[in-house]
């Protein structure tokens, strides 16, 4: 079933603004959604990278300062070490304590989460300096003293870092750990002092590494919404959290890293690469800064969650649009409304004329486009009136004759049979006899001039109120309204007796025409079998010889209704005279033969004909008469075409038998083979009874 949602104009161009304003839109606002991802996304990893660097340089700068203070109080010491000897010297390390104390006392203020600092001297495996604080009042306390005091002998410094210290050789910051010594968790810088490739001491600083990420975590950070703040290891996979210092795999968290190692360390070092991460199976980016102790700082989001702004952006967008297009449709649609009515006078106009009516009337005369219609199909209207009365007129009428063709004929006597059915009339059919020799005899215009003629005499003799036409071709047909059959004879008689005649280039013709007539006595007699009646009619009088008239009878039925005329099968087949038509030379070959022709020479096939004698006329002939008819073919060839020539010849038939031959031909010019001779045969037997009642003595038959 159809929807009639558009079936109104008014509808259909609400709807194209409509559609023009939501493609409009939906370009703009595609556009504009395609930017605002665009810029969104960049903002979004712009931001998280800015999260990461601020972070990272603030934690960086605490971790430098450590560093510094190590280095500045490595360097007091190494100045003083100049012969290692010293150090096994108390009183040398006591010195060199205190200038290490008094390093870190003079920068540890700056330092708040420093727990510890310490001297260590390897060779002797002996801590000359080791002070900590209980907690963040930077007061720190001679841990070796307190250790004498408990246990009455100086406790050895723990040496997990230092163990590390070995491994690496060189200053650097250890993994986090948990002092048993501290009771806390802990990362430390250490820095080697060397002489002469020696190891001679060790100075060291421990963090508090509890307080340092409680403080990281304790402030949710910019944009955190979408996503996690990790301070990870060196590989991008563990996580040291406040619950969990000494750090808990990511993948237990379902945080998995689809990038390298080495991509961790190398993206560390940059401002703005990015790793890809899978979180609760969701694809995810990081931006990570790698900090100076060698663990990552990272902030981790979801892509989805990167584009909720973009989702958010676009349904306000959205809601925007379908409110300006509910807005604007507004327009448009008082515009319409406007316009429906004088577009509806418009669409009345085309019903009636779509009915038939084509007298309609439009006055609308506004300057604009409906105005231009509405005059335009007024006129339009006018014109199609005058061409329809034509076109009516043509359908109806024969454009040679003026009078009716079939189509009208039709119409008017089915017209008048169902107005008058119990009235009388007669159908007659009329044929112009000899037609066809008219027009190959003078042309076809002269044939022209007999239709017209024929059509005026049946003006003149049958009336001007009795329905006339031309049924095609040279057959005509008059319906004889309210006219009882004496009368309808009496008419066809005067008719079909006046003599007829056309004038053609001057010149004067009679012709002649057959009639057949069928009455119509009011009895309900169909159009159809009318005409079929009066057909019949006029056929028996061309049986009869044209040129005559004839009532329908019933027993006009049974004629063998065959082709009135001959063609040249039929002639050629019956003819009792041979044919023979074959190219004008001396051995010209045979072009056509009849039926005669092959009983003539006993020939049971044209194939058996053209076999025996090689398609060539000179065939047919007996040796003893070639040459004379030869010598006359010669003559004939040299003279005009035109002129006839007899002769008498022998022939051979098949079956081996002699006939003597009386021969008539004519030479003339063919379009297709030339010269051509055209010959008729017969057999002298069969002429010679009548020959010899009129021969006379100057005779000679030979």
């Amino acid at each position: 079933m159809k929807l009639k949602l558009f079936y109104s104009l008014k509808r259909k161009v609400l709807a194209v603004c409509l559609a023009g304003m939501i493609l409009m839109a939906l370009c703009v606002g595609g556009i504009s959604l395609w930017t605002i991802s665009h810029l969104t996304y960049d903002y979004e990893i712009q931001n998280m990278n800015h999260i990461v660097d601020t972070k990272a340089t603030i934690i960086n700068d605490e971790l430098l300062r450590s560093e510094n203070v190590v280095d500045y109080a490595a360097n007091s010491v190494s100045r003083e070490i100049k012969d290692p000897a010293k150090l096994r010297d108390p009183e040398f390390q006591q010195r060199m304590a205190e200038f290490v104390d008094n390093d870190f006392q003079n920068a540890k203020t700056d330092l708040n989460i420093i727990c510890s600092y310490y001297l260590y001297y390897p060779s002797a495996n002996v801590s000359a300096l080791w002070k900590a604080s209980d907690d963040r009042d930077e007061h720190f306390y001679d841990v070796l003293a307190q250790q004498r005091g408990e246990s009455g002998q100086a406790a050895p410094r723990h040496v997990v870092a230092f163990a590390y210290l070995m491994d690496q050789g060189k200053a650097a910051w250890t993994q986090p750990y948990y002092s048993p010594y501290l009771n806390r968790y802990i990362i430390s810088y250490l820095r080697p002092i060397y002489e002469d490739g020696v190891m001679v001491a060790i100075i060291g600083v421990d963090l508090d590494f509890q307080a340092f990420i409680d403080r990281l975590y304790a402030k949710p950070s910019e944009g955190e919404e979408h996503g996690m703040i990790i301070l990870s290891d060196a590989t991008g996979t563990v996580e040291y959290s406040p619950k969990k210092p000494l750090g808990v795999p990511l993948v237990d968290k379902d945080i998995h890293l689809k990038d390298t190692a080495d991509k961790v360390a190398e993206a560390g070092q940059t401002d703005n690469e990015m790793l890809s991460y899978t979180w609760a199976g969701e694809p995810s980016l990081a931006g990570i800064k790698t900090l100076r102790n060698g663990m990552n700082f990272i902030d981790l989001r979801q892509i989805p969650q990167i584009y909720d702004r973009t989702h958010k952006a676009f349904m306000q967008m959205g809601f925007g649009l379908v409110a300006v297009c509910i807005l604007a449709s507004l327009l448009p649609l008082y515009m319409i409304s406007r316009l429906s009515e004088r577009l509806q006078l418009v669409i009345e106009a085309a019903k009636e004329v779509g009915e038939g009516n084509y007298d309609v009337k439009l006055h609308d005369m506004h300057p604009d486009d409906i105005g231009e219609l509405s005059r335009n199909f007024q006129a339009m209207a006018e014109k199609v009136a005058a061409a329809q009365e034509n076109l009516t007129y043509m359908s109806q009428h024969d454009a040679l004759t003026g009078i009716l063709n079939r189509m009208g004929l039709d119409k008017e006597v089915a017209d008048w049979l169902k107005a008058h059915p119990a009235s009388h009339g007669a159908l007659v059919s009329l044929d112009l006899d000899g037609f066809k020799f008219i027009n190959d005899l003078h042309g076809h215009m002269a044939g022209d001039e007999a239709l017209r003629t024929l059509a005026k005499d049946l003006i003149e003799s049958f009336g001007h109120d009795q329905i006339i036409g031309r049924n095609g071709g040279d057959e005509f047909v008059v319906f004889m309204k309210d006219t009882e059959p004496e009368q309808a004879e009496k008419v066809i008689k005067a008719f079909s007796n006046k003599v007829k005649t056309f004038t053609y280039d001057g010149e004067r013709h009679v012709f002649s025409v057959s009639i057949g007539y069928t009455l119509y006595k009011g009895d309900g007699t169909s159009l159809s079998r009318l005409f079929h009646q009066s057909d019949t009619a006029l056929y028996a009088v061309k049986l009869r010889g044209r040129n005559h008239y004839r009532a329908y009878e019933p027993t006009m039925e049974n004629l063998n209704r065959t082709s009135l005329g001959f063609n040249l099968e039929n002639i050629t087949k019956n003819l009792p005279l041979a044919l023979l038509v074959t190219e004008a030379k001396e051995d010209g070959k045979i072009l056509f033969i009849n039926k005669a022709m092959l009983d003539l020479l006993d020939c049971r096939s044209v194939t058996e004909f053209m076999a025996f004698t090689e398609e060539k006329q000179n065939h047919i002939i007996c040796e003893c008469d070639r040459e004379r008819v030869r010598q006359l073919t010669e003559q004939q060839l040299l003279e005009d075409a035109g002129k006839t020539y007899s002769v008498t010849y022998c022939i051979r038939t098949v079956k081996g038998q002699r006939k003597h031959i009386f021969s008539v031909w004519r030479m003339a010019d063919n379009p297709n083979y030339g010269r051509v001779f055209y010959a008729t045969l017969v057999e002298q037997k069969f002429l010679w009874p009548f020959v010899s009642e009129h021969l006379s003595e100057d005779d000679d038959l030979t």
